[in-house]
């Protein structure tokens, strides 16, 4: 794992020195998710970042991460005051994601002026997927999409849906959730 991790950094850091683009740490509030459609995830937060390379004043590529700490997966209210749970095996078991992404995006009026408002699409895989007492846990895909807006051409704000996907125990595993994402855009 953190070999990955590491030839990441390398590649990015080539990446930057070679060709002018934006380097973007952001922080991600995320909203309560669901994780297999029957538990709920807690309100938590992502760390991550990207590099953005310009192809045109209306599409730029990105190419980043998030890191997804621990976040807690429990039955939701309605299931609880059910009394369900007792055979539920994800109850109250913590786990984090790490996926890496390669994104496209769009400014419909141009890359110019102090509010650029964006679309964006991402796609990649989870390098990392691990969860409290797993078995055969095994990382799979994630895709997302956004909108966003930069603001003054250094402030990132991005409103985020995402799905990732992993498999625990021959088990499929789903997490979906909305979040807020924000950034400062390094020019390099």
């Amino acid at each position: 794992m953190k070999k990955i991790v590491i030839s990441f950094f390398i590649l990015l850091s080539i990446t930057v020195g070679a060709y002018a683009v934006e380097v973007i740490p952001k922080l991600s509030l995320c909203l309560p998710g669901t994780f297999r459609s029957d538990y709920e995830v807690d309100v938590c937060a992502n760390l991550g970042a990207e590099a953005r390379y310009h192809l045109s004043d209306y599409f730029s590529l990105s190419v980043g991460f998030d890191y997804l700490f621990n976040r807690n997966v429990s039955l939701g209210k309605k299931a609880e005051e059910a009394g369900f749970g007792g055979d539920m095996p994800y109850n109250n078991k913590r786990f984090q994601m790490l996926p890496v992404y390669v994104g496209i995006i769009l400014y419909p009026f141009g890359n110019f002026g102090e509010y650029k408002p964006y679309l964006r699409l991402d796609g990649g895989y989870n390098i990392l997927f691990s969860i409290e007492d797993g078995n055969n846990s095994v990382p799979g895909i994630y895709y997302a999409g956004a909108i966003g807006f930069e603001l003054y051409d250094k402030y990132i704000m991005e409103i985020y849906t995402s799905r990732y996907e992993a498999k625990d125990n021959d088990n499929d595993i789903t997490y979906k959730d909305i979040y807020f994402k924000i950034g400062y855009k390094f020019i390099v």
